[in-house]
């Protein structure tokens, strides 16, 4: 391998795509951006080379999509495109004509398919012998309220496909609850699931696997996040167990790629896989500044790279908005100042200090969508490049 590569990093919009970016050029690799979005956090970072901005939007048009992607690595001599963001998925449905111009770092699009569903996943994840929580399949509102009326205790009702734990709920006393009107209505088309709850302690992982051996690997406890969805704070928790299912879980498929799951550990430390994203994640966030964190996205050097830093670090506007919202008692409130005063803001960096700024013009792009179209932020953020298992 080359010691200077030149990668595509397409998904410039999330802090994660920035943090790997960075990862890449301060490695000594050449970092192009393509991102369909107006204005993204990478466009005018100093470890980006060349930013492709508005490129035809996947979701929309994924064919045309496609073809700019075969272009700018035509044009820019891409040793690797590494897909961060939903978009993925429309990378993995072209992939075959993307590796005519370089390696991609993605699965076919019916192992994605297969992740990215909450309902195939959970299979696979039995599989490989996980606990997972009981978990009904619905396609009708009948169905719903009967799944509801034999659960037997609280439940989580979530759309199959879905992302920042968005449209989910908590339902406490599924019994009282079945006859409300305000239930969501399941389709053929748009199945969701009624799971069972799992009161604990939120993991998460992210790993990089290169046929099937882990290169890269962090965890970290889910303590901050944005109203239930995202997790806004990081720490390392090298937790054995969840390492030792993610292990087994890419060898036993032999994958190749970037994978994360979602875990709750009950008060009896019993460890229920959730769900799986198949894609970059804020994880990558407790890799700052090791070199070779960024070699793992190239080659399986027959280990894997773990993070050596201890100290934790956040997403600082979001810490400020969302964790300050989420302070419901003194106990709270104390951890927050006390995370909020220790942690790194994973945006802001001297040396690199333009993207910082730039996420405000971005957020304001977004609150003027979310005006316009009367969608939240967050669906927002993602409309061009969510994926909802439509067929290519």
């Amino acid at each position: 391998m080359n010691t200077k590569q030149s990668v595509l990093l397409t998904g410039g919009r999330a802090p994660a795509t920035l943090e790997l970016a960075r990862l890449l050029g301060s490695a000594g690799h050449r970092v192009i951006v393509a991102e369909s979005a107006r204005r993204h956090l990478c466009q005018h970072s100093r470890y980006i080379e060349r930013s492709y901005q508005q490129v035809p939007p996947p979701r929309q048009q994924p064919d045309a999509y496609i073809e700019k992607l075969c272009e700018i690595m035509q044009r820019e001599g891409i040793d690797l495109l590494i897909p961060t963001c939903e978009e993925i998925f429309y990378v993995s449905q072209g992939r075959d004509q993307l590796l005519d111009y370089g390696e991609v770092l993605v699965e076919g699009i019916e192992v994605l398919r297969s992740l990215h569903d909450k309902w195939l996943f959970a299979e696979m994840a039995r599989e490989v012998g996980a606990l997972v929580p009981h978990t009904v399949r619905v396609q009708s509102s009948a169905q719903l309220r009967e799944a509801m009326l034999q659960a037997g205790g609280p439940v989580v009702l979530k759309p199959v496909y879905s992302r920042f734990a968005a449209h989910v709920r908590i339902v406490a006393d599924p019994l009282s609850a079945a006859g409300q009107s305000t239930l969501p209505e399941p389709t053929v088309g748009q199945p969701w699931l009624v799971q069972q709850f799992i009161k604990g302690k939120q993991v998460c992982s992210y790993a990089v696997a290169l046929d099937g051996q882990l290169t890269l690997y962090a965890d970290y406890e889910t303590t901050h996040t944005a109203g239930q969805g995202a997790s806004i704070y990081f720490a390392y928790s090298d937790h054995p167990q969840v390492r030792d299912f993610v292990s087994r879980f890419v060898q036993r498929h032999t994958f190749r790629g970037q994978i994360a799951f979602d875990f709750i550990e009950n008060e009896q430390g019993e460890l229920y896989v959730i769900e799986c994203n198949p894609r970059l994640t804020s994880g990558v966030h407790l890799f700052t500044g090791q070199h070779d964190a960024a070699t793992a996205y190239f080659s399986d050097r027959g280990k894997t790279v773990f993070p050596v830093g201890k100290q934790a670090c956040m997403l600082g506007m979001a810490m400020l908005t969302y964790g300050l919202a989420g302070m419901t008692n003194g106990e709270k409130a104390k951890r927050w100042v006390s995370d909020l005063l220790s942690a790194r803001d994973a945006l802001f960096r001297w040396d690199d200090p333009r993207p910082f700024f730039d996420q405000f013009s971005m957020l304001a792009d977004l609150a003027w969508q979310s005006f316009r179209t009367g969608k939240s932020m967050i669906a927002c953020s993602t409309s061009d490049i969510e994926w909802n298992g439509e067929e290519a």
